[in-house]
């Protein structure tokens, strides 16, 4: 016997595939179930009602119907759309970084509320603009790997420079609505970006495609 419910979580569409026609299946990172894969059937017709809300980076309130682990979205409410990243390819080129990395650590049934809370507090950095991209992107993949448990302390910095240091602890301990409050001298944030760097690249062994589409290391 088939079993059917219905659900309405937060989530963030990160990824979307045409599927047949008049459908999509798109990939959402929830708050409360980690990824989904959910169909929208008709969503490409050119009068559906959820095509607004379905957007790539779009902080979105879903109604899902799940029937035998598979999910079809019912409905879509947009929380905050992100619709000037469009605008920019670079902001867009380091928005898709953003999911792609959220893509590449989650996974179904996940506990993932802080890690929804950073994408969500990164893509209001980005869409704010006031801190440098890179600084954003440093901050962002030291502060996901604490969140997946792939992280070291500071100790080995503090005889490189204090500030480094500190600011790798900031960074650690702060929560997610906080990460984005600060700037740092260009020769500050050098020392830091390396220090990430290095310390993402022995922990993520993968090449992101958002990274490579601008044609350079952001």
């Amino acid at each position: 016997m088939s079993s059917i419910n219905t659900l309405k979580v937060a989530s963030v569409v990160i990824k979307e595939e045409t599927y047949k026609e008049y459908d999509k299946l798109f990939t959402l990172f929830t708050k409360d179930f980690g990824k989904i894969r959910a169909y929208a059937f008709g969503v490409r017709r050119e009068h559906s009602k959820k095509i607004g809300a379905l957007r790539l980076f779009s902080f979105v309130e879903v109604t899902l119907e799940n029937k035998n682990d598979s999910y079809t979205l019912i409905d879509a409410k947009v929380l905050d759309g992100f619709e000037e990243f469009t605008k920019d390819y670079e902001i867009t080129c380091y928005a898709a970084y953003f999911v792609e990395l959220i893509d590449y650590f989650s996974y179904e049934n996940m506990e993932s509320e802080n890690v929804f809370r950073l994408l969500y507090y990164t893509f209001k950095a980005l869409s704010k603009g006031n801190i440098n991209c890179k600084l954003i992107k440093s901050i962002y993949e030291l502060k996901m790997l604490k969140y997946q448990g792939e992280y070291v302390d500071s100790e080995n910095l503090k005889n490189k420079n204090a500030t480094v240091a500190y600011t790798w602890d900031r960074v650690l301990t702060s929560d997610p609505k906080e990460l984005y409050t600060f700037k740092l001298e260009e020769d500050i944030f050098k020392i830091f970006r390396n220090e990430v760097d290095r310390e993402f690249r022995q922990k993520v062994d993968k090449k992101f495609k958002s990274l490579e589409s601008i044609g350079r290391e952001l």
